[in-house]
């Protein structure tokens, strides 16, 4: 019975040394259970932040966006604005140059009527002044004549 004794003795060391590993494995597998639900709650947290993230990131970049196309809107408008300015400047100009051109052709054609009309007064009196000249002559003739005939 020694034999069996011994193996019995040699069956409960080996089953109190599997009931050990077995309570080692359970506390283990314990400990892992514990840190796997810890990860899960890690990361059903981190998953919440990043959602949350997600969600700013997508409502910051939906503003931006907006703000964007408001300003780019704006910028349009403005330039749309100055090139209104800027043709109407150009169209004022324009009449401007037209009005002193216009101002200017009569100037020259009021400058080229009196030239003329001096042109013929100064005809006229040339041809006055060689009337009067003749005339003057005519009358010292008359006069030497007159004089002669009184003197002898």
């Amino acid at each position: 019975m020694t034999y069996s004794s011994d193996r019995l003795d040699r069956i409960e060391a080996l089953l109190a040394k599997v009931a050990e590993s077995n309570a080692a494995s359970t506390e283990r597998l314990d400990r892992t259970e514990k840190i796997v639900e810890s990860n899960a709650r890690a990361i059903e947290a981190w998953g919440e932040r990043i959602t949350e993230g997600d969600q700013r990131t997508q409502t910051q970049l939906e503003a931006s966006i907006a703000d964007t196309v408001a300003m780019i809107a704006d910028m349009g408008q403005q330039q749309q604005e100055a090139t209104q300015r800027a043709e109407q400047h150009k169209a004022e100009v324009d009449q401007r140059f037209e009005v002193f051109l216009a101002e200017a052709r009569a100037d020259r054609a009021e400058m080229r009527a009196a030239r003329e009309q001096w042109q013929l007064e100064a005809q006229a009196n040339t041809t006055e002044h060689r009337a009067f000249t003749q005339n003057i002559q005519v009358l010292l003739a008359e006069i030497a004549r007159l004089w002669q005939r009184v003197a002898g």
